[in-house]
């Protein structure tokens, strides 16, 4: 899927940030040998890619969202809207069991407010999952990439 918002390498490191976030990730960006190939008779793996340090980094709101237009009552958290390398990321079960509880919670609201899952104010959805998301106080206070959490839980910069 191709959304509003793609997520790119760039969130991954923190280059740029998700104003909406719906969960975080933190895995080392990788993806897996592709293929492999014969040369002078010896078997070489292509593809491997493995780019670690990664900081948690928000996931947007409308990754998980196709383009309005395109479907107006479905929410994607796992085939989400992006790059390969993003979601070598993003992959991790923890990451999707977030998001499904994010999506989820933006059904609800979609349903309850009559309106498309385009159309869910984020504010709202986002203060109606603060109480009960145990992981919506490091969304609302997601580091950039330069800092990370020390030993008592507070984000210091490097």
């Amino acid at each position: 899927m191709v959304s509003d918002y793609v997520m790119t390498e760039h969130d991954c490191v923190g280059r740029v940030r998700a104003e909406d976030p719906v969960g975080l990730a933190a895995y080392t960006m990788d993806s897996h040998n592709c293929t492999r190939v014969v040369l002078g008779g010896r078997a070489f793996n292509e593809g491997n890619v493995e780019m670690g340090g990664i900081h948690p980094y928000p996931i947007s709101y409308r990754s998980v969202v196709p383009k309005e237009g395109e479907c107006s009552n479905l929410l994607v958290p796992w085939a989400l809207s992006a790059s390969h390398i993003a979601f070598g990321s993003i992959r991790m079960e923890p990451v999707f069991m977030v998001l499904g509880q994010s999506v989820a919670e933006a059904a609800h609201l979609a349903i309850r407010s009559k309106c498309s899952v385009q159309r869910v104010d984020y504010p709202t959805f986002r203060a109606e999952v603060a109480g009960r998301w145990s992981g919506s106080h490091l969304a609302r206070s997601c580091p950039p990439s330069s800092q990370f959490r020390g030993a008592n839980g507070e984000f210091v910069t490097r």
